[in-house]
């Protein structure tokens, strides 16, 4: 299973208008050094421990540092939920190559 990719401006849009949720699969760790704005934070390790299907059958958007986590991890991800799922390209950094804002600390 392999998630669709997605850039980082269509993203943007997404979350902007309410279409999408953004996951964040990275450690807490990362996570707390520095996140996109409203992702919600599950990482990989925990994956297990939380409930994706909650989050509905929306577009959801899986995001790492920059991509490879996601990618080695796409059909894990996608067992644990449902809906139109994706991958952000290049994950955080694929983000702020983009020019997107991220919240340090």
């Amino acid at each position: 299973m392999s998630l669709k990719p997605v850039d980082a401006a269509t993203v943007k849009s997404w979350l902007d208008a309410g279409d999408a949720v953004l996951v964040d699969i990275r450690e807490r760790n990362e996570h707390a050094a520095e996140h996109i704005a409203g992702a919600h934070l599950v990482p990989l390790s925990e994956l297990g421990e939380h409930d994706l299907k909650s989050l509905g059958k929306q577009q959801v958007v899986f995001h790492c540092k920059g991509g490879m986590r996601t990618t080695t991890n796409a059909g894990k991800l996608a067992a644990a939920c449902e809906g139109e799922l994706f991958e952000l390209t290049g994950g955080i950094e694929g983000w702020k190559r983009a020019g997107l804002p991220v919240k340090q600390g």
